[in-house]
């Protein structure tokens, strides 16, 4: 049986406008009170953030030196990273596996999580591998500018 057009939900595209500006204006509130570091802030409500980025917010370790993750063997990958393409017990020696653990991290995991299982060598090495969107890889990249030399090589 077909619906006709009337009964249709009809999206409403200004209502959801009005929540991107109230998050967006949100976001910028808790870089002004100190609550959010600039440069993700930027990130956030930028023209090429995507709503999920504006709403889910992502985290950056503060020195390339925190990230002592191992550079082989089996880590243990929180619940909320895990999934079937990545599993609880992520072998790194794994190209996929390893892939996957890293661009996670780099969009959902915390800076506690990167700095536990992001090893900054390895980190360097794939990076050309573009291991997330731009709006994150340029936040990442003004805070170590290192990796654009590595995205480069």
């Amino acid at each position: 049986m077909l619906m006709d057009d009337t009964e249709l939900p009809l999206p409403d595209f200004s209502g959801a406008a009005r929540t991107r500006a109230n998050q967006r204006q949100g976001v910028q509130q808790a870089v002004n009170q100190g609550r959010l570091a600039p440069d993700i802030g930027a990130a956030m409500c930028s023209a090429d953030a995507g709503d999920w980025l504006t709403f889910q917010g992502f985290e950056v370790v503060t020195s390339l030196e925190d990230l002592h993750g191992p550079s082989s063997g089996t880590v243990t990958v929180p619940d909320r990273l895990a999934d079937r393409e990545l599993p609880v017990h992520a072998d790194i020696d794994q190209p996929w596996q390893r892939l996957q653990l890293y661009r996670r991290l780099l969009l959902r995991g915390t800076a506690v999580q990167q700095s536990r299982l992001l090893n900054r060598r390895l980190l360097q090495q794939m990076w050309s591998q573009r291991l997330g969107p731009p709006v994150i890889l340029h936040v990442w990249e003004g805070r170590f500018p290192e990796l654009r030399t590595a995205a480069r090589s």
